[in-house]
Parts: C-alpha cells; sequence; structure tokens
C-alpha cells in the first residue's frame, strides 16, 4: 500500500497530465479541521516574505479537502489560539523577531503537530534541548568554507537552490538523539558537513530554514512528503515514505 508521501509524490508527477481536480482526488479528505500559520510581519532584513511563504505553504496543503486554512501574523498572536486548531505553523523569517513568550508555550504544549521554520528556534530556550533534544548552536551563512547548500533526503542529494540567500540557516547541534528523529539533513558541499536540517520530536516539525519552494522541484517534493506526515492522523500507523531520490 502506498504511503500518504508517496502518494504526493506521484501526484506532483502527473499533475500536468491529471490535472489539479485528479491530484487533490489522490488526498483522503478531512472534515472539520483547521490550520494555522503564523508569520513574522514584513520588514527589511528578511530573508523572505513570511506572508509570500506562508501563500506557498497554502498552495501545497491545498489537496487536503475540508481543511480550513488561516494565515495571520506572530505578533497578533493570543495566548490559547494554537488550541483553536488541530495543526498550527509558525514561518520565522527575521532574524531575532521577538515571538510572544505565550506562543512559544502554547506551541511547546501543543497536543496537534505544530512545526516551526526558520529563524527564532532559540527562543525556545532551555526547552529546546530538554524537550526536542536540540541545541541552538549559531545561524550558519556563506563564508570561506561554503555553506549548507545540499540537501540529504532518502538516500538522494541535492542542491537547495541556486539563490545564495537560501544557504543561510540555523544550524542546530543534537544533545539527545533519543528525543527527535532526522527527517532531512544539510550538507557543505564544499566540508562535507552534516547537521540537521527537519527533524521531528512527537508532534513537533522544525525545518532549519525557508525552503525556496519555488525555485527547486526537488525541494517542493520533499517539503510535500513532509508536510503529508504532519497533516496525518498521528493515532492512525503509518508506513515508512519513499522519496523518488535524485542526486544533482
Amino acid at each position: 500500500m502506498l504511503s500518504r508521501g508517496r502518494i504526493f509524490l506521484f501526484a506532483f508527477a502527473a499533475v500536468g497530465v491529471l490535472g489539479a481536480m485528479a491530484f487533490k482526488e489522490l488526498i483522503p479528505k478531512q472534515q472539520g479541521s483547521c490550520l494555522q500559520i503564523f508569520f513574522d510581519p514584513e520588514g527589511d532584513g528578511q530573508v523572505q516574505s513570511g506572508r509570500g511563504f506562508a501563500i506557498a505553504l497554502q498552495r501545497l496543503l491545498s489537496p487536503y479537502e475540508g481543511v480550513q486554512i488561516r494565515k495571520a501574523s506572530i505578533d497578533l498572536y493570543q495566548r490559547g489560539m494554537v488550541g483553536l486548531c488541530g495543526k498550527n505553523i509558525y514561518i520565522g523569517t527575521h532574524f531575532d523577531h521577538r515571538v510572544p513568550r505565550v506562543f512559544v508555550e502554547d506551541f511547546m504544549n501543543a497536543r496537534g503537530s505544530v512545526a516551526w521554520f526558520g529563524y527564532n528556534i532559540w527562543q525556545m530556550g532551555p526547552r529546546l534541548e530538554q524537550d526536542l533534544g536540540l541545541r541552538f548552536l549559531r545561524s550558519a551563512r556563506p563564508d570561506a568554507r561554503g555553506s549548507f547548500d545540499e540537501i540529504v533526503y532518502e538516500g538522494g542529494t541535492f542542491k537547495k537552490s541556486r539563490s545564495k540567500r537560501a544557504f543561510e540557516q540555523v544550524e542546530l547541534l543534537p544533545a539527545d538523539v533519543s528525543k527527535f528523529v532526522t527527517l532531512a539533513e544539510s550538507r557543505n558541499s564544499r566540508t562535507r558537513e552534516l547537521v540537521p536540517y527537519i527533524v521531528r520530536s512527537k508532534n513537533r516539525f522544525y525545518i532549519a530554514d525557508i525552503p525556496e519552494i519555488e525555485n527547486s522541484d526537488h525541494v517542493s517534493l520533499m517539503l510535500a512528503e513532509i508536510l503529508a506526515r504532519f497533516m496525518e492522523d498521528p493515532t492512525r500507523p503509518r508506513s515508512k515514505p519513499k522519496f523518488i531520490a535524485a542526486t544533482e
């Protein structure tokens, strides 16, 4: 039996032939559920537009009929809002933008699936290591040693993007590998150093940058599969996903 992630990949490969309607038929309907996407407000110094990436994520999630998607600035967050929907995402595009403390608390205590993209993961404080088993090292930028410009995922290796801005990411150190699973790694093509890129700790997902899904088919397919894991019913067993790997 095909996993939901595998279905996503076949759907993306065939969408030009089958059309959007056929693609949607491949995804089970989830009636009466909602998903919230919180993003940093627009401003100078963003690696990407938080609102723009939220819209791109919404397009990737469009096959999930019956799921209401709400988008809002993280600055508008109030205590308890995470509990209004079974799934929540935060997009950190501003380095060190102040994330409301109540959001961090609600995120860490959430029962449903939650995902954090990009910056400001260090604002979890001690709970980053205590709960997720990870330690913040730095925001890695391209330098004389190169950059984390490659992704290693499900046996394949591919470039993140041709855009230099895509190579900046949060560098984390594993502190307790029993508390998380590494779903993808980033690799420096010059030094061959590997660091966690996408991790999962129970119902919590973390992606160490803002993927440029518009500029890379491989990144888009990978993220579609990660979102399939994020969206699935945690009470149902799933088979290991099989990514159609490619080496560039």
